[in-house]
């Protein structure tokens, strides 16, 4: 049996055991899917990986071109004659921590529902919609995001990839977990948008996100130069970077001109804020 060293894995062990069929299959990804929900992906090495899969090298990837099925133990993948072990476990958590704010004024990347990254966000189409949910759920009920969920282009579609911007933020914020449910439960879920895209964000209501978005947290925790990150996020997927950028933007904007007020003024620290460390 021939074993491939794979440059990394992350989140299998939140994933079940036994056969996994293949589901799609793109240039930068394989995504096979498993009799009781959920995704597992093979990333070709270049584009980062998501929160549930394998990322391979080029040669290694290129080996799973006509595979059809795989078997998982553990962070174990057997194929056909192969057995796919991973070099490094990776954990794509985000930890809350203080941000600076993002500033995406140098940025005309169209994204899929919004318009341009760097137009006043009040010109944007849903804003002030997106807005609305954001402080219902501030106040503590459920927000109702079944307009925006499946909204958009892309197999990740575009109101999607907003949320998850969004989520990445308020997770940082360290007060997810605090709040209402912020989307519906995974089996309605799943009725409102793609397999794969239910899978990225089942991912990030606990807290796991793909790497170039928390490159971009870290960055922007940190008190580092952004645009590096920024760009890498944004030349992922036709418009899911840019629509992802979007949503951490408008979660910072909302944070810091309403619920972050707030939170200062009873507790005195809030990890919206930046303290200059």
């Amino acid at each position: 049996m021939m074993i491939i060293n794979a440059l990394a894995c992350a989140g299998l062990d939140r994933l079940p055991d036994g056969e996994w069929t293949l589901h799609s299959r793109f240039s930068q990804a394989i995504n096979f899917c498993h009799p009781e929900g959920g995704l597992l992906t093979l990333f070709r090495y270049g584009k980062g990986m998501g929160p549930a899969g394998v990322l391979l090298n080029t040669k290694q990837f290129s080996s799973f071109a006509h595979i059809s099925r795989i078997f998982k133990q553990g962070n174990i993948l057997r194929v056909q004659n192969m057995m796919v072990c991973s070099r490094r476990i990776l954990e794509l958590q985000l930890q809350a921590n203080a941000l600076i704010p993002v500033d995406l004024s140098c940025y005309s990347h169209q994204t899929g529902l919004c318009g341009a990254l760097n137009q006043p966000p009040e010109t944007m189409p849903y804003y002030q919609e997106i807005l609305a949910q954001l402080e219902c759920w501030r106040l503590g009920s459920v927000p109702d995001w079944r307009w925006l969920i499946g909204r958009g282009p892309g197999l990740t579609p575009s109101g999607d990839d907003v949320l998850t911007g969004m989520m990445a933020v308020l997770h940082t914020g360290g007060i997810f977990t605090q709040q209402p449910s912020f989307l519906p439960p995974a089996d309605q879920l799943a009725q409102l948008t793609t397999s794969v895209s239910c899978s990225y964000l089942n991912s990030a209501r606990i807290g796991y996100f793909a790497t170039p978005v928390l490159k971009i947290m870290r960055s922007l925790s940190l008190g580092r130069d952004p645009h590096f990150a920024v760009r890498r996020l944004l030349a992922v997927g036709h418009t899911s970077g840019a629509d992802i950028m979007l949503g951490i933007a408008i979660a910072q904007r909302w944070s810091q001109a309403g619920y972050s007020r707030g939170r200062h003024a009873r507790s005195g620290n809030n990890t919206y804020i930046y303290s200059g460390r």
